[in-house]
């Protein structure tokens, strides 16, 4: 039938003649509906209306002339409709289209050069998909074209060599492919050209001086790239220019024009990070009095921070790190008191400079909304000034490797908001303060390599967001506190080499969620506990240099993600535990100088002798000849047992070949009919609770349609109650023959196996099985939200008899606070951090008290972060640049992205900032009026109203994590606390 209907859409392409206007209706039609049958899923139905019971310009997501007749299809924009298929070349045949919109969905195959017939197009759209192929030569003839966004897919080859037909272009955005090659330099004859983003891919070359010939261009992003050689002087000649982002290559210069600020005096961002130049800062950039943002970290410049940099009044941005910048002396150190005049700034980072001396006490004057202080690896000496407690909206203070002096009590307990305290490989002194304790958002500690004394704070165990926990190498003593251990969030604590004694606490059972322990190098005596074996997460466990003794734990066996083991130097006694070697992911393992004594064991990590040691104990025997341990003795009652054995050994051999045919015969008969028993994948976590495939098809009503709840990109989900664990569930099932549901599975167990937070759904356990067909069977089972999802709510409208009611304001704020601390959790918690990648109001799911929990993790992406800003800002967009966040527009439109409405440049979120911050109220969702008559009044009478300040807070939220370019969105933490601060100052009042 697609074949058929794909001929008929040649012919009547062939066939009709211009003015022939039932034909050319007709191959619309036929065009449309080859587009649909491209389509292999649709989990939106939006496709739906699209049949012959009314007009195709009736269709959905379908355009055309309002006043022309024959009626023609003039736009299709069907963006983040989850669709799955190919872009049918059919689509080429519709003459009149101006916007193609396809964005945002997950399609794939290749750009068809049919679609180059499209003279009136003006907008190209298909960004965030997985199409692959080259950008074909005969899209240059679609000579209307305004914009072309063909970003985050996985085009390969060249920029087509004809670009600069495009003399219309405005906007050109190739970026997050793989495109090789060089810059065409025929891209600076298309004068139009305002926009050129070509990041991420594997462009190499230098950069086209023909570029300078773009005058009205405002935005120049070619970052990580493989681009080299110096950036053209004319470049530095385009006025217009606003952001340049060049970040990532290898570009090198001695040095940046002197005047850099002046001929590029509109210039708001500038991106140099991670090239090759060197030089001074140009005193200049001042004269651009509308920078927001400047990184000129990882390069080579040198010199002073200059002065000037203080007339910067909305710089929020500066980041110097990694270079050659110099400070010793009273003049020098200038910068800091100039800095203090930049009342937005947010962040200021010299990580591994040469700035020495003591730190002025003018930087407690620096911006109140200052987050980031970055200052390690420096030779900065003396005590830290005092005036460093005024800072208090800090949320990160590296003053790691320096030589900071004294004792920190004074000031380090005023931070409210500080998450990360990074103060390792200096000379503090004195004990470490019981204040750390009143730092309720911290998750980062590093204190190690100083010369702590005293006892460790039990006020630590006050931490309820710690995670990292690091006091190694100080001169502590006492014994560790067993509150630490009941911090639920703390996954890494280390404590080793100082001289803390006592007992290994009862108390570390309850830490389930500790990845790594290391208590090494104390004077720890007694029995390692049995309650250890409970912290099922355990990767590394590091005691060595103790004086533990005993036999090692039987429950140690419970750990089966245990990769390193170090238990050396130690009083240890009894045998090696023969689950050692049946430890799936155990690679490294030293029990070395104890009293361990017997046979070594063969399996496992003992079969790799570069992964053990065991020397020290003189009563070990056996193992692998490389260990050099003597054969275990053979007793005379063995000998006797051995030469029975060898009589019927002949026999034994026999009836296990016989046996072994047997049972691979009945295996193959057997192998549709066996057992559903359930395997719950060890990358989620082999302790959850077991279901069964009979379990949930029994819960279920066998999958019953009415028991089906939603429907994602990769299957569907039912409501079911499961007897044996008494508890209504959500039952996800994976359709794995749908591209990539496999992968989603894998994925999402992964993101999911060691997050735990109030507002993320949460997993009760994983199945991998098959059907009672002996079809492959994969489900996750969550725990059920019985007040359904966020877009139910928002657009309840849209299927009134089914409405579970409107969101007030409170709600809906509540609910934005829950999503941005979920969000915080997992970009800022999390080692390594996770990114969601779906989060949309569907996959936000309510509570019976209404608090949302995100849910869906299957296309999460786990990242690798650090302690600097440059690397967690400089090599993803996820970091502080580029959080992504959900705080959008639509909470309080209450209009969907995708809404006719929006299309021919028109989206949600330019229609906000249209409307922002003076007619906002022509956008609130009418509902929201509606059920909340004090709101209309208020907002009414005064603009003034806490709860029309409300309004404006969260869609100023919605507005800034929705920009277009990932740098200039805030972080979550920014986000969330924001939010925070403001239901505290609008919503005390009983009476809202």
């Amino acid at each position: 039938m697609k074949l058929i209907l794909h001929m008929w859409v040649i012919i009547a392409a062939l066939c009709c003649q211009p003015d022939n206007a039932t034909c050319s209706t007709e191959s619309d039609l036929l065009s449309l509906l080859d587009f649909k049958n491209s389509i292999t899923s649709d989990p939106h139905a939006v496709l739906a209306s699209w049949n012959y019971s009314i007009h195709f310009c009736e269709w959905e997501g379908v355009t055309c002339h309002n006043t022309k007749h024959p009626r023609r299809v003039t736009a299709l924009d069907l963006a983040n409709q989850g669709l799955l298929g190919h872009i049918s070349p059919s689509l080429g045949n519709l003459t009149f289209l101006t916007a193609l919109n396809l964005s945002r969905n997950g399609l794939i195959g290749e750009i068809h050069p049919r679609l180059g017939r499209l003279q009136h197009l003006e907008f190209l759209i298909l960004g965030n998909n997985s199409l692959q192929g080259r950008i074909p030569n005969e899209l240059t003839n679609c000579t209307s074209l305004r914009a072309m966004d063909l970003s985050s897919n996985q085009l390969v080859g060249e920029i087509p060599v004809n670009v600069a037909s495009f003399s219309e272009l405005a906007s050109l955005d190739l970026s997050r492919n793989n495109i090789t090659g060089g810059i065409p330099s025929s891209l600076g004859n298309i004068s139009s050209l305002s926009e050129l983003i070509t990041t991420e891919n594997q462009l190499e070359g230098s950069i086209p001086g023909e570029l300078g010939r773009l005058h009205g261009l405002t935005l120049l992003a070619l970052g990580r790239n493989k681009l080299s050689g110096p950036i053209p002087q004319s470049i530095f000649n385009l006025s217009s220019l606003e952001i340049i982002s060049l970040e990532s290559n290898n570009l090198s210069m001695l040095y940046l024009p002197l005047d850099l600020g002046t001929s590029l005096h509109n210039l708001q961002r500038l991106y140099l990070d991670y090239n090759q130049i060197s030089g001074p800062i140009p005193p200049s950039l001042s004269n651009a009095t509308r920078f927001v943002d400047i990184d000129l970290s990882s390069n080579s410049f040198m010199g002073h921070v200059p002065t000037t940099l203080g007339g910067l009044r909305e710089l929020s941005w500066l980041n110097l790190e990694f270079n050659h910048i110099e400070a010793n002396d009273k003049q020098s150190w200038m910068f800091m008191d100039a800095l203090t005049n930049c009342s937005s700034l947010n962040v200021v980072a010299l990580f591994q400079n040469q700035l020495k001396g003591e730190l002025p006490s003018s930087v407690g004057n620096l911006s109140s909304r200052l987050q980031y202080l970055i200052l390690g690896q420096n030779e900065l000496s003396g005590s830290v000034p005092s005036s460093i407690s005024n800072l208090q909206g800090l949320t990160s203070l590296g003053l790691d490797s320096n030589n900071f002096d004294g004792t920190i009590v004074e000031w380090v307990g005023k931070f409210r908001y500080m998450e990360k305290l990074f103060l390792e490989n200096n000379r503090f002194v004195g004990p470490v303060p019981t204040s750390i304790g009143n730092l309720s958002q911290l998750w980062y500690v590093a204190l190690k390599s100083n010369k702590f004394e005293g006892f460790v704070p039990v006020t630590l165990g006050q931490l309820q967001h710690l995670q990292i926990l690091d006091l190694s190498d100080n001169n502590l003593n006492g014994s560790i506190p067993g509150g630490l251990f009941s911090i639920r969030a703390l996954i890494s604590f280390n404590l080793s080499y100082n001289y803390l004694q006592g007992m290994l606490p009862l108390e570390v059972g309850n830490a389930k969620q500790l990845m790594e322990i290391d208590i090494s190098s104390n004077k720890i005596y007694g029995k390692i506990p049995e309650t250890l074996g409970n912290c099922d997460s355990l990767e590394n466990i590091l005691t060595g240099s103790n004086f533990l003794q005993g036999e090692i734990p039987s429950s140690l066996k419970n750990l089966k993600s245990l990769k390193m083991l170090n238990l050396s130097w130690n009083n240890l006694s009894g045998p090696i535990p023969g689950f050692l070697g049946s430890m799936q992911f155990l690679s490294q393992l030293d029990l070395s100088y104890n009293n361990l004594q017997g046979e070594i064991p063969r399996d496992g990590v003992f079969a790799n002798s570069t992964a053990l040691t065991l020397v020290g104990n003189n009563n070990l025997c056996g193992g692998l000849l490389e260990l050099q341990f003597q054969p275990c003795p053979v007793l005379p009652s063995r000998k006797r047992r051995l030469s029975r054995s060898l009589k019927i050994l002949i026999l034994v051999v026999f009836l296990v070949l016989v046996l072994a045919f047997a049972a691979a015969a009945l295996l193959f008969c057997r192998k549709k009919l066996r057992k559903t028993t359930p395997t719950v994948l060890s990358v989620l976590d082999e302790h959850l609770p077991q279901v069964s495939y009979t379990d949930l098809a029994k819960a279920t009503d066998n999958f019953s349609p009415s028991n089906m709840i939603g429907q994602g990109a990769h299957g569907f989900v039912y409501k079911g109650f499961i007897s044996h664990l008494n508890s209504f569930v959500a039952v996800k099932v994976f359709n794995l023959e749908m591209q990539g549901a496999h992968h989603s599975f894998v994925v999402e167990c992964q993101a999911l196996r060691h997050i735990r937070h109030r507002n993320l759904v949460s997993v009760l356990t994983a199945c991998s099985s098959v059907d009672y067909k002996g079809n492959e069977f994969k489900a996750i089972i969550y725990e059920f939200m019985s007040s359904g999802n966020l877009d139910m709510f928002l657009h309840s409208q849209e299927n009134s008899e089914l409405s579970p009611g409107h969101l007030g304001l409170t709600q809906r704020l509540n609910i934005v606070i829950d999503v941005a601390n979920a969000l915080d959790y997992l970009h800022s918690s999390l080692q390594p951090p996770i990114v969601h990648c779906d989060l949309k109001p569907s996959n936000i799911l309510l509570d019976d008290d209404m608090n949302a929990h995100v849910g869906d993790f299957g296309l999460a992406r786990l990242r690798s972060d650090g302690a600097s800003i440059s690397t967690e800002c400089s090599t993803s967009t996820v970091s502080f640049r580029g959080t992504i966040g959900y705080a959008a527009p639509e909470m309080v439109t209450g209009k969907r992205p995708t809404d006719k409405m929006f299309m021919e440049g028109m989206s949600i979120v330019n229609f906000v900032q249209k409307h922002f911050p003076d007619q906002i109220m022509q956008i609130v969702d009418v509902s929201l009026q509606e059920d909340d008559d004090d709101l209309y009044k208020a907002t009414k009478s005064t603009s003034e109203g806490r709860m029309h300040q409300c309004l404006l807070v969260i869609l100023e939220m919605g507005l800034v994590c929705t920009r277009q370019s990932p740098k200039e969105r805030p972080g979550m933490q920014e986000v969330a606390r924001k939010l925070h601060t403001t239901r505290v100052a609008y919503l005390e009042d009983d009476s809202y």
